[in-house]
């Protein structure tokens, strides 16, 4: 059917309360520094990376953007 079935990528969007978010943070900080799964190591840093950017948007908001409210 078309082109989607030469592509093999797996998605994955999942949202978790803060605390959660930290915890599942520790999980691949953990499975990413024992090298146990090398084939995932890419995976492991984009997790981390995705994590940490939205802890950080929760903890520490941006004063500017869309989500901001302004002033009337």
């Amino acid at each position: 059917m078309g082109m989607m079935d030469d592509d093999d990528t797996v998605y994955c969007d999942i949202q978790m309360p803060l605390a959660q978010g930290r915890e599942l943070l520790q999980l691949v900080d953990t499975l990413r520094d024992s090298k146990a799964y090398p084939d995932l190591e890419k995976v492991f840093e984009h997790m981390q990376h995705e994590l940490s950017v939205s802890i950080d948007i929760i903890e520490n908001p941006p004063t500017w953007g869309p989500w901001c409210e302004e002033g009337p």
